[in-house]
C-alpha cells in the first residue's frame, strides 16, 4: 500500500474496532485475527459479510458500474458530475467544513468518488467506501491517472465501518444512508468516526408528495409507519424489485432526520433543501420544465435534503 504508514493510523477491523497489522498482502486483526485482504494498490477489502437488506442494491450498483468500467462510461460521467453537480456539492460542503490541507474526509458510498477526486489536491487524506468492487477499480484509475496519492479506497460495510474512532474531519454521502434498512446504525457509525467537531453531510430523498408519486418509478420506499410495508410489499414482494432502480432506498421526514442523527450523539442538526441542478432526464420534454420548477420552489416536490450533524 502507498502512504501504508498513515493509512494505518486510520483504519481498523470492522468486527472488533482493533488495529490491524499488514502481513504478506493481507491486513491481520491484532486482537481477533480475522483477515482481510489488500486487492490492489490502495483498495482494501475490509468487510464482513453484509445484511440480507444489501444484497438487492450491491447487486444492482455493480452491475451498473461494472458496465461503466468494461465501456469506459465513467469518463463522460465524470464530465456530467462536473457540468452539473460539483460546484453546487462542494459550496454546500465547504459552508459547514472549511475544505483544507488539514482535512480527513471521508465519502461513503463513494462509487467512482468523483467528488473525492475534485478535492483530493486540497485535502491531507481522501478516503473512500464502497461495497462495490468495480466503482473502487474505477476510483482507483481516475484517481491515478490524475497522479493523486494520498487516498485509501476501502470495499466494506458503511454499517461496521473499519474507520478508528474520532479521526475524521467530514464525512459526505451523496445518497447513501436511504439504502440502510436500520438507518440508525449507519448514523451511529458515523458519529463514531467523525472528530470532535466534526461534520457529516448525507443528501437523502426526501419524503413528501413528490417520493409518493414520482419517484417510485424506481421503487423509493416512504419510511412511514403502514406506508412503508405497503411499499415494501409491492415494490419487493410482487414486483420482486425490478423497478427498484437503486435497490433498497428510503424517502425520510426532516424530523425523523433529526431524531436519528440527535439518537447517535450529534450535538447538532441542520435539515434543508439540497441545491443542485435538476436534470428529469425521465420526465417527457414538454412537462420536464414545469416538474422542474415544482421540485426546486415546492417544498411539497423537493427531491433531496441535506442533513447536516455535527458532532
Amino acid at each position: 500500500m502507498k502512504n501504508e504508514k498513515e493509512i494505518m493510523e486510520y483504519i481498523c477491523c470492522p468486527k472488533c474496532k482493533s488495529d490491524l497489522l499488514n502481513q504478506n498482502n493481507f491486513l491481520i486483526c491484532r486482537k481477533c485475527d480475522k483477515q482481510y485482504e489488500i486487492i490492489e494498490g490502495n483498495i482494501i477489502k475490509i468487510a464482513l459479510d453484509p445484511a440480507a437488506d444489501l444484497e438487492l442494491s450491491i447487486k444492482k450498483w455493480d452491475e451498473s458500474y461494472s458496465r461503466q468500467l468494461t465501456g469506459k462510461i465513467y469518463i463522460k460521467a465524470e464530465e456530467d458530475y462536473k457540468e452539473r453537480y460539483n460546484t453546487d456539492v462542494y459550496q454546500q460542503l465547504d459552508e459547514y467544513k472549511k475544505i483544507d490541507s488539514d482535512l480527513v474526509y471521508l465519502e461513503i458510498g463513494c462509487g467512482p468518488m468523483f467528488f473525492g477526486q475534485e478535492i483530493a489536491n486540497k485535502c491531507r487524506l481522501i478516503i473512500g467506501i464502497d461495497f462495490c468492487p468495480s466503482a473502487l477499480k474505477i476510483a482507483k484509475k481516475m484517481l491515478d491517472d490524475k497522479g493523486c496519492k494520498n487516498y485509501l479506497l476501502i470495499q466494506g460495510n458503511i454499517l461496521n465501518l473499519p474507520i478508528k474512532e474520532d479521526v475524521i474531519d467530514l464525512i459526505y454521502g451523496a445518497g447513501v444512508i436511504e439504502h440502510f434498512k436500520n438507518t440508525q446504525i449507519c448514523i451511529n457509525e458515523l458519529h463514531r468516526v467523525l472528530k470532535k467537531n466534526g461534520i457529516s453531510f448525507n443528501t437523502v430523498p426526501y419524503l413528501n408528495l413528490g417520493s409518493l408519486t414520482y419517484r417510485q418509478i424506481w421503487g423509493n420506499i416512504p419510511n412511514l409507519p403502514v406506508l412503508k410495508q405497503i411499499a415494501e410489499f409491492i415494490h419487493i414482494k410482487l414486483l420482486k424489485g425490478r423497478h427498484m432502480v437503486f435497490g433498497y432506498e428510503m424517502s425520510f421526514l426532516g424530523s425523523t432526520l433529526k431524531n436519528i442523527h440527535r439518537d447517535a450523539g450529534f450535538k447538532k442538526v441542520v435539515v434543508e433543501k439540497f441545491q443542485v441542478n435538476l436534470v428529469f432526464d425521465f420526465i417527457p420534454k414538454c412537462l420536464r420544465r414545469t416538474c422542474i420548477r415544482l421540485a426546486s420552489n415546492s417544498k411539497l416536490f423537493w427531491p433531496m435534503v441535506k442533513v447536516i450533524g455535527k458532532k
